[in-house]
């Protein structure tokens, strides 16, 4: 399994400036080895969204001799010493980040101050304008050494100001920015790029190029999204988004009604919506054609992604380089399950990070399909700020390991951080005691042979992706609290998949998430032959389900499988009373009533405070993984469970405790018609019960 570490090493009390991460110190490797990472994430050479000469520069220096002095090094040479130590530093693409920020130059044209000023800018600026204009440093390259033939943009022009040609707009024509990264205050700005702009694609291509040159093992694609990201402002009306957005109807089978006469060749949406009296402010949803457009938006976020992901792969082996590929997927919303295909490795900032939510855990591991799942704290909402200001004071100790093992627990892994990022407001960073995160790193990897992102569960709860589409965009993974439009009541109906899986996860119920594809993005991979190693599959709120699909579901049923559906279930199709009138199947109306269908696999006392996930591993044993989440706040520790007693069908031979701070420790092991059981004398927050196969 993959162990990450969330790299920004940005500063203690000081704002976390992106793009551009602080030089690397070989000190730092020290750190890293110790805490037993294998790949870091956000983890350098992120500069180009400033401009290539900058990208470059972090790559290859110069260091002064004072730094030197220190340990600094090049990040082609961070890359390299990492590398030896067998750990792999994934380069970030900042897809979504075009930037300027002010500066003071001197006469001899280089910059003297830049993002931080010790006198005033005088309306100087250093970023993408003036990279593409060449107005830029002294020292840095032309734009044309990096494209002899400049960029042309969809119109047939060149392009002479880049920040500008690539920015995603607002109804009204206004650039939007990511403001999620803007430190405020300070005259800084960064536009939110868009990648249906073909400049935009070929400009971040040229980045990746200068990534592999310098030696990255990994790329990581961070903001995945885009376009669809900008949703959370009101939507892009850029002019190749409109141009997109005018094929998409165009391939249409008949027009919507609401373009009843208009002329398709020459629509521009932006300019229709314009002369209805609509303006930035809207929220998108409410939009005419809102449909249709958030279905562009999804479809083009989609095929661009596979486009800049396939060119790492094809420009790594034209330089006779093997480079893994990873995207940041967020909160593994449903869109994503379209993009896992392209990628090696699956990074993920969730949408919320809490104390405890392993049903998101289980989610994630699914979307992932097989892929190592590297998860990194986001410090927009949830817990990731309180909890750093507790980790100052000496507190929370049990609380930041809560964090890690859950992940682990769950098939996964969730980044250890080093100066991670704590949004672009708080003037910190999230650092964690160094001792603390070599004990829980030191712990992870003894059990390494233990944890699998697999599992010998026997209940499924299908992941219907088609159906759960629209209510993800319509969520608050693209509103940003009323900052930008007031959020329009969901016109669909509230799938019930999220409320089942956390249900489950609370009440001792084990299960794998086994992903329904939207056939509009990727073939069918549900089999009967991957059903059959479930004795019951559970169908929330899948109402839209493919032909082929169902078909697959009917015969399990057939099979002699159970199948549980909770609520809706393929309104579309014809033939849905073949799978709900069937004798092998059971419908509920209440959540609570699915966990009832759900039988009892791991046997025991797991309730609301301890949740398991039994992994398989390699020559057919398996492990018991069990997190206590029983924290009490007046002492600050999880209170320690007795004599945890857990039953489960496997044929085992012997068991073995593993526990962080502790020695393995071998558990008597009694067999009986209900398989095998175990007593765990101490349970504290987290331990693996190894269960080795009878025969092995």
């Amino acid at each position: 399994m993959e162990r990450g570490i969330y790299f920004d090493g940005w500063f203690p009390n000081e704002h976390c400036y992106h793009p551009s991460m602080p030089p690397r110190r070989l000190a730092m490797l020290d750190d890293l080895a110790d805490m037993r990472g294998t790949m870091l994430v956000w983890a350098g050479l992120g500069g180009g969204t400033i401009s290539l000469p900058y990208l470059e520069e972090e790559a290859y220096g110069p260091v002064p001799a004072r730094f030197r002095q220190h340990g600094f090094v090049t990040d082609a040479e961070f890359i390299a010493a990492a590398k030896e130590r067998g750990i792999d530093l994934f380069a970030i693409v900042f897809e979504a980040q075009a930037w300027e920020f002010p500066a003071r130059y001197g006469a001899d044209g280089e910059v003297l101050e830049q993002n931080q000023l010790l006198g005033d800018a005088e309306g100087r600026t250093v970023g993408l304008r003036e990279f593409s204009s060449d107005t830029g440093p002294a020292s840095w390259k032309p734009f044309r050494h990096y494209f002899p033939d400049g960029l042309t943009n969809s119109d047939g022009e060149q392009v002479t100001d880049l920040w500008s040609e690539i920015a995603s707009r607002d109804l009204e024509g206004n650039p939007l920015h990511a403001h999620w990264v803007e430190v405020p205050g300070i005259g800084q700005q960064c536009y939110l790029a868009d990648r249906v702009n073909p400049v935009w694609r070929e400009y971040l291509k040229a980045i990746i190029r200068v990534q592999i040159d310098a030696g990255a093992p990994g790329i990581q694609l961070d903001e995945s999204d885009l376009p669809l990201l900008s949703m959370r402002y009101g939507g892009c009306f850029c002019k190749d988004c409109m141009k997109g957005f005018r094929r998409h109807l165009q391939a249409l089978d008949a027009a919507p009604a609401e373009l009843d006469g208009v002329d398709l060749t020459t629509f521009d949406y932006r300019t229709w919506l314009l002369d209805q009296g609509y303006r930035a402010g809207a929220a998108p949803q409410s939009l005419p054609l809102a449909d249709h457009y958030i279905q562009f938006l999804m479809d083009v976020t989609v095929e661009t992604f596979a486009e800049v992901a396939r060119y790492v792969r094809e420009y790594a082996e034209e330089t006779g380089r093997t480079v893994r590929l990873a995207g940041n997927f967020y909160d593994c919303a449903p869109i994503y399950d379209a993009m896992v295909g392209e990628v090696d490795v699956c990074v993920t900032e969730m949408r919320e990070t809490r104390y405890q939510q392993p049903w998101w855990f289980r989610h994630a591991v699914s979307i992932a399909r097989g892929r190592p799942l590297v998860a990194v704290e986001n410090p927009y909402g949830g817990v990731t700020e309180e909890l750093s200001e507790r980790l100052k004071l000496g507190q929370g100790h049990d609380l930041f390991r809560m964090t890690i093992y859950e992940a682990a627990a769950m098939g996964g892994n969730m980044s250890l951080p080093y100066g991670s990022w704590l949004g672009s407001v708080t003037k910190d960073s999230f650092w964690a005691p160094r001792r603390l995160c070599v004990e829980i790193g030191e712990f992870l990897a003894s059990v390494d042979a233990l944890t699998s992102n697999q599992t010998s569960h026997r209940t499924a709860v299908l992941c219907p992706v088609a159906s759960l589409q629209r209510s993800a965009v319509d969520g608050d993974q693209f509103f940003d609290e009323g900052a930008w439009y007031e959020r329009p009541e969901s016109t669909g109906p509230a799938p019930s998949y999220w409320p089942v899986i956390e249900h489950l996860s609370r009440n001792g119920g084990l299960f794998d998430v086994v992903v329904l594809a939207d056939p509009r993005y990727r073939e069918n991979d549900l089999t009967l032959e991957g059903l059959q190693r479930y004795a019951t599959v559970v169908v929330p709120d899948a109402w839209r389900v493919s032909p082929e699909q169902h078909a697959v579901l009917c015969a399990y049923a057939d099979a002699g499988g159970r199948v549980v559906v909770h609520g809706a279930y393929g309104t579309d199709l014809p033939d849905a009373d073949r799978l709900l009138g069937h004798a092998q199947v059971v419908r509920t109306s209440a959540v609570p009533d699915v966990r009832a269908q759900v039988g009892d696999e791991l046997a025991g006392d797991l309730g609301g405070t301890t949740t398991a996930c039994v992994h398989a591993l390699d020559g057919g044993d398996q492990a018991i993984h069990l997190l206590n989440y029983d924290y009490d706040a007046e002492s600050d520790t999880t209170r320690v469970r007795h004599d945890v007693e857990l039953t489960h069908g496997f044929a085992a031979a012997r068991a073995t405790l593993h526990r962080p701070g502790h020695a393995p420790e071998e558990l008597a092991l009694t067999t009986g018609a209900d398989g095998v059981r175990v007593v765990v004398p101490e349970l504290d927050l987290y331990a693996v019960v190894h269960l080795s196969a009878a025969g092995a």
